[in-house]
């Protein structure tokens, strides 16, 4: 079959059944299989897809239309302009954390080449920490996660990314077992969705990120009472922690702050202007 024709049907295919994207998604997935890049895919309409090639298109069609995510089909997902496997086991990069990543990068100014001892909580595939060194020559990150399966894929991916060197990967639960070490930075995007909400989310997310990583207890906070309680006195100087929250969250996670003798320096929004990033000092109040 010529490569217009299956695009057209693909993406017919998607819209029907509601996908976001379906142009985007109907080319990516051509484009894995056939690892044709972008010029040849437009210039090349009538170009003839081999039988193994569109055996390989209709199983992921069929998957895809069954709604599992492109990035579990394909095993990978962009953050950062970076490409990160992702798996059934991590959460899959989502463009809202990009903020937390600008955040950071506005905080750190002009210190950009200085050697910031940084630690990502709850690292999932890496993407958070291995995009930060990419504008940080200089850093170090030790990244945590409870899911051994998690942590094998982030070190896959610092590795791809040529960054294993500057990360230290340690299976654990937030800064437990760290009480004794200091940072200059302290991030995460912690679980924060609602256990009542988590049915209604699409099932793209659902049905294939993993639960741990989506489930913050009866009202989303309970990795936040967590983290709050460890994080005094555990940055270094006047440094600070960024943190992901969810929609709607914002002044729940002030009042936790301030109940924990921190303080609230600012909110980021995404670029939906939803409040998506807080910053946090350890600083007496």
């Amino acid at each position: 079959m010529e490569l217009g024709v299956i695009y057209q049907e693909i993406k017919t295919q998607f819209a029907e059944t509601g996908i976001d994207s379906p142009d985007l998604e109907a080319k990516r997935l051509i484009q894995a299989v056939t690892n044709l890049d972008s010029i040849d895919f437009i210039a090349s309409p009538t170009k003839q897809l081999s039988a193994p090639h569109m055996e390989q298109i209709n199983m992921y069609v069929a998957r895809r239309l069954k709604g599992e995510p492109l990035s579990k089909i394909l095993s990978v997902k962009e953050f950062w302009g970076l490409e990160f496997e992702v798996t059934a086991d991590t959460l899959d990069p989502r463009p809202d954390t990009e903020t937390l990543i600008e955040a950071v990068l506005k905080w750190v100014g002009g210190r950009k080449d200085d050697p910031l001892k940084i630690i990502d909580l709850g690292t999932g595939t890496g993407c958070i920490p291995i995009a930060l060194l990419s504008e940080l020559p200089n850093a170090t990150v030790v990244a945590v996660d409870v899911s051994p399966k998690a942590l094998n894929i982030a070190a896959k991916n610092a590795k791809k990314h040529k960054m294993s060197n500057r990360i230290e990967f340690v299976q654990g639960d937030w800064l437990t077992g760290f009480e004794d070490e200091f940072f200059d930075l302290i991030v995460s995007n912690p679980p924060y969705i609602p256990d009542s909400d988590i049915e209604k989310l699409s099932k793209e997310v659902k049905n294939h990120d993993p639960i741990l990583a989506l489930s913050g207890g009866n009202d989303g906070l309970n990795c936040y009472k967590i983290i709050f309680s460890q994080l005094k006195n555990k940055l270094n100087g006047e440094n600070r922690a960024f943190l992901e929250i969810g929609f709607g969250q914002v002044n729940s996670i002030a009042r936790l702050v301030d109940e924990s003798n921190l303080l609230l320096c600012e909110s980021r929004a995404d670029i939906a202007g939803i409040p998506r990033v807080v910053e946090i000092s350890c600083g007496d109040k």
